[in-house]
């Protein structure tokens, strides 16, 4: 395979990280979803389930395309009483609104054929609403000096959300990178003042803390 690495870029950086995440085969991407989606069970929520002492507030995506998947840690989610929510791109086209999803028939495709919560089926939650956990898709990442940089998709709808949900609560959140180890990367991502800062990131292989989700998931619980 060519050297990924030595594109500086972000369309080249997409491209590129496009074929090496298509390469893997249906079963090799389930395989190492289920291995990401037992990481984050048995490491991050079962453990903040006995801090907190109570349910867990999840923000999750269906995945599209190649995209590693976290339906399974969802099933296990709904099993154990937490709430799932799902992003769903504004009519408008301006951000994404969150809306509650309470089984995989709630979602229907939405824009680009990405699926959505259906507006029919799934609550819009109140902007308020607290959430304990979003996980992130992208398309790269690199990690550099304590911190995890993400290569999204170009339409900066996380870095918005992370914005908005800034705005709107003081409760803190962990934003955690969902995705298969080969998607991280060796050299730095262009990065832009305005990606969100991811707290960890959570591959087949490992979960990784950035030294800010580090300090916020060891930090005592306040309720």
């Amino acid at each position: 395979m060519e050297n990924i690495h030595q594109y500086s870029n972000k369309p080249e950086w997409r491209k590129r990280m496009a074929v090496v995440r298509d390469g893997l085969s249906v079963a090799e991407r389930a395989k190492r979803s289920v291995q990401i989606c037992e990481l984050l069970e048995t490491v991050v929520f079962s453990e903040m389930r006995r801090k907190l002492a109570r349910p867990l507030s999840l923000c999750a995506y269906a995945p599209f395309r190649s995209e590693a998947s976290p339906v399974p840690l969802m099933e296990t989610c709904w099993s154990m009483g937490d709430s799932i929510y799902a992003p769903r791109i504004r009519t408008a086209g301006e951000g994404m609104e969150l809306r509650r999803v309470t089984g995989m028939s709630d979602w229907a495709p939405g824009r680009w054929g990405v699926p959505e919560p259906d507006p029919q089926r799934a609550e819009l939650m109140e902007e308020a609403n607290p959430i304990d956990v979003v996980l992130v898709p992208g398309m790269a990442y690199s990690l550099s000096g304590g911190k995890i940089a993400r290569l999204g998709y170009g339409g900066g709808y996380y870095d918005r959300l992370y914005s908005e949900r800034s705005r709107v609560t003081d409760k803190r959140t962990l934003w955690i990178g969902f995705a298969y180890a080969l998607q991280v990367v060796a050299e730095p991502l262009p990065i832009e003042p305005h990606d969100l800062p991811l707290d960890g990131l959570a591959t087949d292989e490992d979960l990784i803390w950035s030294d800010r989700g580090e300090r916020s998931w060891n930090e005592p619980e306040t309720g």
